[in-house]
């Protein structure tokens, strides 16, 4: 008797767990992990926001050796959009704020793998010390490694400013890109990753593909216009912790959350 018993909840807990692993599964199954990274450097007061070249480097040969399908941003958003299954190991790199940093660093180690990236760029940053110039966008633009995105004019708080400002920050910056490397500038990534009803909707009437976000608000998974990203830091130097950071399993678990980043 106490041996069926045994059996029942062994088997009980078994079948639980392959339940839990399909459902698992098929929540996460449109799901393409979105890396965000910023400053490419070995400067350790501000790791939370930045990555060593060296650390850089084994990560994108990690995701080249291993044969993970790296798509442009802008590619990512119909299968969000459209719930379509991407192919296994989809995912997409971001690079916030355009230091320069990821030209010198970064630049070279995506081209040796020809791993592409979005870079979105703040524009009274550019030319400034530290930050990319428009000759190192436009020639990374050019190569049809990196996509340029828009990080506003100023990366100046978007919610309740003025309509005025607003469109200048979001349409004006997207007109402003487009006339120095010339071509479209699909994608865009919200000052300090939050947003609200009205700059959600100055960035789709200014006619973006999608946009970034990190917003404490719980986003919809489908709406393209806020997706969230994986926040890649020292505390991914360890590739096994790298390697879980960029599966869907956890995206959509961070999907779940409310915390900012």
């Amino acid at each position: 008797m106490r041996k069926n018993k045994f059996r029942f909840i062994v088997g009980f807990v078994v079948l639980a767990a392959a339940g839990a692993c399909v459902w698992l599964f098929v929540q996460t199954a449109y799901i393409v992990p979105v890396l965000m990274y910023h400053s490419i450097d070995h400067n350790d007061k501000i790791t939370k926001l930045s990555v060593s070249p060296e650390s850089f480097a084994r990560q994108m040969e990690f995701l080249h050796k291993h044969h993970y399908n790296v798509i442009p941003l802008e590619k990512a958003a119909p299968y969000i959009a459209k719930k379509e299954r991407p192919p296994l190991k989809t995912i997409a790199i971001t690079f916030d704020d355009g230091f320069e940093n990821n030209y010198t660093e970064a630049y070279p180690v995506l081209k040796k793998y020809n791993i592409p990236a979005t870079i979105f760029v703040i524009i009274e940053k550019i030319g400034s010390p530290g930050f990319l110039n428009w000759a190192q966008i436009k020639e990374m633009s050019d190569s049809g490694i990196i996509t340029i995105g828009s990080h506003t004019k100023t990366h100046f708080w978007l919610l309740e400013s003025k309509d005025s400002f607003l469109k200048s920050e979001v349409a004006d910056s997207k007109d402003i890109i487009e006339g120095k490397i010339g071509k479209k500038v699909n994608v865009f990534c919200y000052p300090m990753g939050s947003f609200d009803s009205r700059s959600k909707k100055a960035v789709e009437d200014a006619g973006y593909v999608c946009a970034v976000a990190t917003s404490p608000l719980k986003a919809n998974p489908e709406d393209v216009f806020t997706i969230r990203r994986a926040k890649i830091s020292r505390s991914s130097d360890n590739l096994l912790v790298f390697w879980g950071e960029i599966s869907r399993l956890y995206t959509w678990f961070k999907r779940q959350g409310t915390e900012t980043e």
